[in-house]
């Protein structure tokens, strides 16, 4: 079992993203995208951040138990804001509701693997549930020790459906799929408040020799413990920093090689960010306690592989980074009761993509402040409330609410087809829109197409019952013309309709460039991107499970869920002229990366037949492939594109 789950966290630490460097050249200002839709929930306080994920907005309140509202979650389409679905979780009063929600989706693998996209999330019952992310039914539930305020932080997805999450008095290991419970650890004198849990290793970041979860408690202690969620030491920081009085760690604790476990320690009017490591006796030891202002925020559970260490209070925020083994300071901002969530979200900016830090800034009016290390924008919702509840976002969607339970969403209008496809896709429904836009230019097309052909039946009729040959003569000559006429206006039809690109993200399959959005940042001028995605049996020898690798450069990301069908992807950035097709960059992305194919000759035009053993036709699989996340519909001669143009080739079940 232990062996086991240090693949599954070799999988994890592979899938998560390094923190990206938050430095700018530019001294442009940030913008945040319009407000496109709010809402008012009526679900009490809204307490941690909204979940973003398969074009979804997952938002859960707190209840008001006073005029009968229990505690709610709510499923509204992030690109409308319409409702879809909402579910009530009866078990306590206390009108608030702070673990955060984390999306567990299918992957490739069995055992734990969750068949359903689902939302998981703890409950101050004690409850960890599991609900399908579609309909809100609850999937299954664990029943947890809740001697005072219940589970209150948030756990880490492993992979492979298997989850660890902090209970009030230790961590359960659950399977996603069921609920099942692999391992848990519960001491009844150990209690915790919205302390997340974060990870320590040893030996390489890249290759643990050994790992496991961190925990702080509301005496003041670090538990550590190892990957079955076994109980390895508890560490008294209070003592071993020489404290007095009353203090509680009710942040995600950190660690670093370098730098030993870092965390933010909450007193009596103060806090202090306290640094410890072990000895090679394997004792722990105080490295240094670094006085902050008073209050605590605690940011994302696991927080692997960063580059900045964020602490934040009443009065103020402060970045800290490793350099030679030391944690030096490299930012310090006011700010104003930062004691919720600190999320790091991404934030399109003329540069690019970057990546800011959402601080969530809790007075009567609160707001969120989002920042880079050189510049920074408020967001300040219509409808004003206090905030702890983090930034909600999927990089493209950005959401907040706050205890008037006010929901708020904002995205460039310009994704709003790509966030529509998303959510029909995720909710298995069509767009009605497209629908009725798309049958009533056909009625009208079909209409102007049938009058010459209506023209030749007439004079069809003419040339028959004319007595005068040279007048039948005529008819025939003109029926003729009408027909030809008629044809050459389908012709034209057909080519509008069905050559002109494909309605972008409408295909519902994967677009390599949206899971990895570093890929769209190499493509260059006169350049276009082709990715080939393989499921497993037929992936290529050296492609591994939920690899995506760029070929030009060798840079490798790991897709976590894995999905079926792009088990491993390969990706080229190929060069492009006025009137390529997207025959032409597939065979010089093929070719690069020395792949052997064959391209077969078909009615609708020229069609990829095969690439190395994935052949067209085994077990039913055929590879098509997508325009900008669009169905291409023709033969891959006729499809011309464009620079900047992105092609996603997929080997899945269906047909020419």
């Amino acid at each position: 079992m232990r062996r086991a789950l240090l693949v599954l966290l070799l999988f994890l630490i592979a899938s998560q993203p390094t923190q990206a460097s938050q430095g700018q050249d530019s001294d442009e200002p940030l913008v945040l995208p319009d407000v496109q839709w709010n809402a008012s929930a009526n679900i009490g306080f809204i307490s941690t951040a909204p979940l973003v994920s398969e074009g979804l907005v997952v938002v859960k309140g707190g209840g008001k138990s006073s005029v009968g509202i229990d505690p709610t979650m709510i499923a509204f389409r992030a690109d409308t804001g319409d409702e879809v679905w909402r579910t009530t979780h009866v078990g306590n009063n206390f009108n608030f509701e702070i673990s955060p929600l984390m999306y567990v989706g299918p992957e490739s693998g069995g055992g734990c693997v969750s068949n359903h996209h689902t939302v998981v999330t703890g409950w101050t019952s004690g409850l960890l549930t599991s609900h399908d992310l579609v309909t809100g039914e609850e999937l299954w539930n664990i029943s947890t020790p809740a001697p005072l305020w219940g589970i209150t932080g948030e756990g880490i997805y492993l992979g492979s459906g298997q989850i660890i999450w902090p209970t009030e008095t230790g961590v359960i290991h659950v399977c996603a799929l069921n609920g099942t419970v692999l391992n848990q650890h519960h001491d009844s004198n150990l209690l915790t408040y919205r302390a997340n849990l974060g990870m320590w290793w040893e030996g390489s970041s890249a290759l643990p020799s050994n790992l496991g979860w961190l925990q702080g408690t509301e005496s003041g202690h670090i538990i550590r413990y190892d990957v079955n969620s076994s109980l390895v030491e508890e560490i008294d920081i209070v003592e071993l920093a020489n404290l007095s009085g009353s203090w509680k760690i009710r942040s995600t604790p950190w660690y670093h090689p370098s730098l030993g476990i870092i965390t933010h320690i909450l007193g009596e009017g103060e806090s202090r960010i306290i640094r410890v490591d072990w000895d090679e006796n394997g004792a722990p030891f105080l490295i240094e306690s670094i006085p902050h202002s008073s209050g605590t925020a605690t940011s994302n559970a696991g927080n692997y592989g960063v580059e900045q260490y964020v602490f934040a209070g009443i009065e103020k925020a402060i970045f800290y980074e490793e350099i030679n083994g030391s944690m030096v300071e490299s930012k310090q901002l006011p700010v104003s009761s930062v004691t919720g969530e600190i999320r790091t979200i991404e934030l399109s900016h003329v540069t690019g993509t970057i990546s800011v830090t959402c601080f969530p800034q809790n007075t009567a009016s609160g707001s969120w402040l989002i920042t880079t290390d050189t510049i920074s924008v408020t967001w300040l919702p219509e409808q004003s409330g206090w905030v702890t509840a983090g930034c909600g976002s999927d990089g493209t969607v950005h959401a907040v609410a706050n205890d008037a339970s006010w929901v708020e969403v904002r995205y460039n209008s310009h994704d709003f087809n790509s966030i529509e496809a998303r959510a029909d896709f995720t909710l298995g429904v069509s767009t009605e829109e497209n629908e009725v836009q798309v049958s009533s230019e056909s009625n009208n097309s079909l209409g102007v197409i049938l009058l010459p052909f209506f023209g030749a039946l007439l004079l069809a009729i003419v040339a028959q019952s004319s007595p005068r040959s040279d007048t039948r003569r005529l008819a025939v000559i003109g029926a003729i013309f009408m027909i030809i006429l008629g044809l050459g206006m389908a012709t034209t039809l057909y080519n509008s309709q069905v050559v002109d690109n494909p309605i972008e993200d409408s295909s519902g399959r994967i677009r390599i460039a949206e899971i990895v959005p570093q890929l769209e940042e190499q493509i260059g001028d006169n350049e276009a991107l082709v990715a080939f995605h393989f499921p497993q049996d037929f992936s290529p020898t050296n492609c591994e499970e939920g690899e995506v690798r760029l070929n030009s450069t060798g840079a490798v990301w790991y897709i976590s869920p894995v999905p079926d069908e792009s088990y491993c992807v390969m990706v080229s950035i190929v060069d492009t002229e006025v009137g390529f097709t997207v025959e032409d960059v597939t065979i010089q992305a093929l070719d690069e990366m020395n792949f052997q194919y064959d391209i077969e000759n078909m009615i609708l035009g020229s069609f990829l037949s095969d690439i190395g053993a994935a052949v067209g036709g085994s077990s039913d699989y055929w590879w098509t492939y997508d325009l900008n996340g669009g169905y291409g519909a023709v033969g891959i001669a006729e499809q011309v594109i464009q620079s900047g143009d992105q092609i996603d080739w997929h080997f899945d079940k269906g047909e020419y």
